[in-house]
């Protein structure tokens, strides 16, 4: 039992080794290429993000839209001030959808009544880098669906820790390098904080319109997507585009517990997926071996995606902290308590 649990985290520490070394990064030369990108922006309470970002976005000749999605606070009035397209919801939110699902739809909808080949859809609080459209433009010469890891902005005090979990379950455990390298397979997965969509591909398949109910719906797109043997382009993207996404530990533990049931989409497999990352957060101690390669593994993440370093000492708190999301998450979705901002999904 003991070589078995070390060649799994030995698996796991080659796997993020290999990601760290030979995923797909895009050029960081200023081609010009960025203008023919569509920047598509779902926000809801989101005036303090779109007051940075969208200048970013044009400075790098990019058109942008943004669909106001029912917003308490200033977000259309800055949206259009900054220079942005803003699009406003035709009614409330239907039954049956989720608001960013909704969002990215009619932001569809108008982009097809637009000459935009590349639809880049971005949440608004990432904060790309010089060079991000053109690299991306690149990237999509190649590939019709491109999305990718970007660099984590940590929180405040142990807030990076309620975050590592997922970067490991994502970098430690896909091998991105892999499809990279050959074209073969797939990544069947999607970071929905930024996809770059060709056109033709969005307007066949409708996604947002297909996983209308769905919570983690960027992960269920990739596995459509997979279905549908799309090729997707699953980049490091940590030098071009920052994303600050939680200033809190508890705004992190929240925010993950609204969608971490749909990793799997069933109570028993959510609590399989719990099994798993507490038995990865504890089986290391059968072996020196088995702790170098964990320790290891978690290491190459954050090198990866160039997150501060000394969770690296507390992965299996990190570990098991992931595992209590996911029952919390579980507990969520059967009292019907899944809630994000302001509106709650049963």
């Amino acid at each position: 039992m003991a070589v078995l649990i070390t060649a799994l985290y030995g698996l796991t520490a080659f796997t993020s080794l290999m990601n760290l070394l030979l995923m797909r990064r895009p050029p960081r030369t200023e081609t010009g290429e960025g203008r023919r990108i569509l920047c598509l922006i779902p926000a809801r309470d989101e005036e303090e993000n779109l007051r940075e970002l969208i200048p970013i976005l044009i400075a790098q000749g990019a058109r942008v839209a943004v669909f106001n999605d029912e917003s308490s606070d200033r977000t259309g009035e800055v949206a259009e001030a900054c220079g942005a397209t803003v699009i406003t919801p035709p009614a409330p939110l239907p039954a049956g959808w989720t608001g960013k699902n909704r969002a990215c739809h009619e932001l569809g909808k108008w982009a097809e009544t637009t000459d935009a080949e590349l639809w880049l859809f971005l949440d608004a609080d990432v904060r790309p880098q010089p060079g991000f459209l053109d690299g991306m433009a690149a990237l999509a010469r190649s590939t019709p669906v491109v999305s990718g890891i970007p660099r984590i902005r940590p929180g405040r005090g142990v807030e990076p820790l309620f975050m590592a979990w997922i970067g490991w379950i994502i970098l430690a455990n896909n091998p991105f390098w892999i499809v990279s390298l050959t074209g073969l397979s797939h990544n069947r997965f999607l970071n929905g904080q930024v996809t770059l969509w060709h056109r033709d591909v969005y307007t066949r398949l409708w996604p947002n319109e297909t996983m209308k109910g769905r919570i983690m719906e960027d992960v269920m797109m990739g596995r459509l997507l997979g279905r549908e043997k799309v090729p997707v382009t699953v980049a490091d993207l940590s030098r071009v585009l920052d994303v600050h996404m939680y200033d809190h530990w508890r705004q992190t533990l929240d925010g993950f517990s609204k969608n971490a049931y749909e990793m799997t989409n069933s109570a028993w497999g959510t609590i399989l997926v719990a099994l798993a990352l507490a038995f990865g957060g504890l089986a290391w101690v059968t072996s020196p071996l088995a702790a170098a390669f964990f320790f290891a593994s978690a290491l190459f993440v954050c090198l990866t995606a160039r997150t501060p370093l000394w969770p690296v000492l507390f992965a299996p708190l990190s570990l098991l902290i992931g595992a209590y999301t996911c029952l919390r998450s579980l507990w969520w979705k059967k009292h019907g308590k899944t809630a994000w901002k302001g509106r709650t999904y049963s």
